[in-house]
């Protein structure tokens, strides 16, 4: 179409090697996992100081 502009292509990033990207991959779960163990901790204090009959 005359009016459009055409869409630029996708800048392929840099490569990286795959120690890398096991690497990172590692950091990231290992933040979520924390996140995860941080969460079920405080549910878990909150249920001992909130339960009834104590």
């Amino acid at each position: 179409m005359p009016g459009r502009k055409a869409r630029k292509s996708a800048q392929p990033g840099p490569t990286r090697a795959p120690e890398e990207l096991e690497v990172e991959c590692a950091i990231q779960l290992r933040k979520f996992g924390d996140k995860l163990n941080f969460r079920q901790k405080l549910l878990n204090l909150l249920s001992k100081l909130f339960r009834s009959g104590t």
